[in-house]
């Protein structure tokens, strides 16, 4: 007989430990212990159990977008890591000036491996500093940034030789060139060449289009620039016989006076403004502000 009931409670301890791992019971696997060593009682305890775990969870159980709910206390508690280098972050002019040396030198080097293009004026700025090694990865990754342009160049201006009536290709270039001269990178005489290249495609281009204001526009703004007085005087003439009542004409023709020193120029363009009522935007009622304030000057 004892046999037998050792059999049926094995049995039983099975069915229960299977049906556990099933996830058929809730109760926690951790009776299993109570049922195998005391019968009867062990399994009355496991029921006992099964029955609260069910009735907390009936309980607690939410529906619908109820679930979705984030307890406001628990939230708030939870502690997040900070990120080592968050408290690093700082303008990396700054760091040039109030930060140690280790941090200025970890700065260059991942300003070195992001975009280089948007640290140029930064870059040129860490070639006075007085740390040799920040000299040193500022100048190289100005070098580095150089060289890039330079082979982008190279490449394009092999392509235009191979196709010189693609339009695609002149677009390409003029992107290009207004990067590299947007960038600050080229100075000087570099920056000149640069300037006049720019300035001659975007007349080829004029010659493609036709007359186009935007184009125009540029071209001038180019070769006022590079100082070409003379040609800048006969482009704005152009806009201004082509668009009498857009102000861009008239902008050009401010900028132009201040280029040459031309304090009576200044005065007559603003007087031909507002006698000819022109509509400016905000910018362009900026700049007749500024020389009006500095009318004598």
């Amino acid at each position: 007989m004892g046999i037998i009931l050792l059999g049926i409670h094995i049995l039983i301890c099975i069915v229960v430990y299977i049906l556990m791992r099933l996830s058929v019971l809730r109760a926690s696997r951790l009776i299993m212990p109570i049922i195998v060593l005391v019968p009867v009682w062990g399994l009355c305890c496991m029921v006992v159990l099964e029955l609260r775990t069910r009735g907390k969870q009936e309980i607690n159980e939410e529906v619908g977008i109820e679930k979705l709910k984030i307890n406001d206390e628990i939230h708030r508690s939870i502690i997040m890591d900070e990120d080592p280098t968050e408290s690093r972050v700082v303008p990396l002019e700054e760091a040039f000036v109030i930060n140690e040396p280790v941090t200025r030198r970890e700065l260059m080097m991942e300003v070195m491996y992001g975009n280089l293009d948007d640290y140029v004026k930064q870059l040129k700025e860490a070639r006075m500093n007085d740390d040799t090694e920040v000299v040193h990865y500022a100048v190289t990754a100005l070098t580095e940034l150089q060289k890039d342009y330079d082979l982008r160049f190279q490449e394009m201006d092999w392509k235009m030789e191979k196709d010189p009536n693609s339009v695609n290709l002149l677009d390409d270039y003029l992107d290009l060139l207004n990067k590299y001269l947007a960038s600050g990178i080229p100075e000087g005489r570099e920056r000149t060449v640069k300037l006049r290249t720019y300035s001659d495609l975007l007349e080829r281009k004029l010659i493609e289009t036709g007359d186009d204001l935007s184009l125009m526009r540029q071209k001038t703004e180019v070769d006022l620039q590079i100082g070409e007085y003379e040609i800048v005087n006969e482009e704005i003439r152009k806009i201004l016989e082509l668009w009498d009542k857009n102000e861009a004409g008239y902008l050009l023709l401010l900028k132009y006076y201040s280029a040459i020193r031309n304090r009576a120029g200044i005065d007559r363009t603003i007087e031909m403004i507002e006698r000819k009522r022109i509509h400016m935007s905000p910018e362009g009622r900026q700049a007749v502000r500024f020389w009006q304030k500095n009318q004598g000057e």
